[in-house]
């Protein structure tokens, strides 16, 4: 069974694969690396917090389970803007990958930024000295 560590070496990887392929003509591949990495972020943090990820392709799930590994913790009063954060990257998963027209090189800047900022607080998040509860 994968570990919150797993996913977040996943995440960075995804992360990685997603700066590299954020230029003109590449901005599906981008965005849906991005997505994919912030997926797997909040997979980690949920899994190191709550010992429980979200299940199913329920976006709104994911950002459920998310504020629920963050209460009673240090960072539970920062779980709404980062459900929020989530839930705009996740937005862009079925334009990316299943609709065949690229994306807008505005719209893969933004997505990325969003993107970054969750993987690095979810990082931030879990190389604290006590992410647990």
């Amino acid at each position: 069974m994968a570990t919150w560590r797993d996913f977040l070496t996943e995440a960075l990887k995804f992360r990685e694969v997603a700066r590299e392929f954020n230029r003109p003509g590449y901005t599906n591949q981008a965005v849906s690396n991005a997505v994919h990495a912030t997926i797997a972020a909040n997979d980690a943090v949920c899994l190191r917090l709550l010992n429980e990820r979200p299940g199913g392709e329920n976006h709104s799930e994911a950002v459920r389970v998310l504020t629920r590994a963050c209460k009673r913790t240090p960072w539970e009063h920062e779980a709404s803007q980062r459900g929020r954060q989530l839930t705009r990257v996740l937005q862009q998963k079925n334009a990316s990958q299943y609709h065949g027209s690229p994306l807008s090189q505005a719209t893969a800047e933004r997505v990325m930024r969003q993107a970054e900022r969750f993987v690095d607080w979810v990082e931030n998040v879990l190389t604290s000295p006590d992410p647990g509860r």
